[in-house]
């Protein structure tokens, strides 16, 4: 029997979580850069910085939309595949073009417009598609123990060879291990909404939730470490690039995910992935995008906000 477009044995609710833990990562994003726009400029990511960010009730909001983020994460990787669930998490970089716009009032330029248009094609056409059937299979313990002794080693590798080099070099590999390290996250969140769902006692009892946090406090060390290393453009490129395709990995060894066969699915499949790679980097390399997740003091958001703007009048005319 043939399978529907986007058939991940698990139904469109897959897709709206993931897209809405894209939608609550761009917020995040936002209310952070917001919480750290006030502190002073001789602070880049120093302890200043952090100490400056946690006073500021906007920084705690956004670190709150984080663990919503990972909530509607864990929500859509318990019965959707890595290969559909990790790409549509990329939808990131899209929100904060619209928000930027919508909300802030910013122009964007016509060439991010058509990026973000490249991305959700190429996205799109790889999810009804390529899409990957989600066939339930549990990982035994000796295949997750090679998985994470394999990717932990490319993190490792990664950042050994990020140690010399350019800016833009180290930056790269230090993206690159981050996000060999999220996909990790991803696959090691999959067990764990799987350990929820029959109840707390066996999330404190199943080891694949200490592994995630210990995974996922590395990654998220190694993205600001990229962030800091060089220009943003070379890590989020690699942050947003390599991760997908590792989740691909990743799901068929772990989880037994499947693609569909046949030349016409693979070479659309190909193409589909070009577009989306050139629209995300295209994105990544705009400087709209790029502000938002810079850490120096320049005040790209304060005061342009709709609700900034509506006291500013309010105040003007009293």
């Amino acid at each position: 029997m043939g399978r529907s477009p986007v058939d991940l044995h698990n139904g469109p609710m897959v897709v709206v979580f993931a897209v809405a833990a894209a939608l609550v990562n761009a917020v995040t994003s936002f209310l952070q850069r917001l919480g750290v726009e006030g502190a002073p400029r001789t602070e880049t990511l120093s302890r200043g910085v952090v100490a400056h960010a946690i006073r500021r009730p906007i920084w705690l909001l956004g670190f709150v939309c984080m663990l919503g983020g990972f909530v509607f994460q864990a929500l859509a990787l318990h019965s959707g595949a890595l290969a559909v669930v990790q790409p549509l998490i990329t939808t990131e970089l899209l929100f904060v073009v619209i928000i930027l716009w919508a909300w802030f009032g910013i122009a964007v330029r016509p060439r991010d417009w058509l990026f973000a248009s490249l991305t959700i094609a190429g996205l799109a056409t790889f999810l009804v598609v390529v899409a990957p059937t989600n066939s339930g299979h549990q990982p035994a313990g000796a295949t997750w123990a090679l998985a994470i002794v394999a990717t932990a080693g490319a993190m490792v590798s990664l950042a050994a060879l990020s140690r010399t080099g350019p800016p833009w070099w180290r930056a790269l590999i230090l993206g690159a291990s981050a996000s060999v390290g999220f996909a990790l996250t991803a696959a090691l969140t999959k067990a764990f909404s799987d350990a929820f769902s029959i109840g707390i006692s066996e999330v404190v009892t199943s080891w694949q939730t200490y592994a995630l946090c210990v995974v996922g406090l590395s990654s998220f060390v190694l993205m600001q470490h990229a962030f800091h290393a060089g220009p943003f453009a070379a890590s989020q490129s690699t942050l947003i690039l390599i991760n997908p395709f590792v989740s691909v990995g990743l799901g068929a060894w772990l989880y037994g995910e499947s693609f569909p066969r046949g030349l016409v699915v693979v070479i659309v499949g190909v193409l589909a992935v070009v577009v989306f790679a050139v629209g995300a980097v295209g994105l990544c390399l705009s400087p709209l995008v790029a502000g938002v997740h810079a850490s120096d003091a320049v005040q790209l958001l304060a005061g342009r906000g709709r609700l900034a703007r509506h006291r500013a009048e309010r105040g003007a005319n009293r």
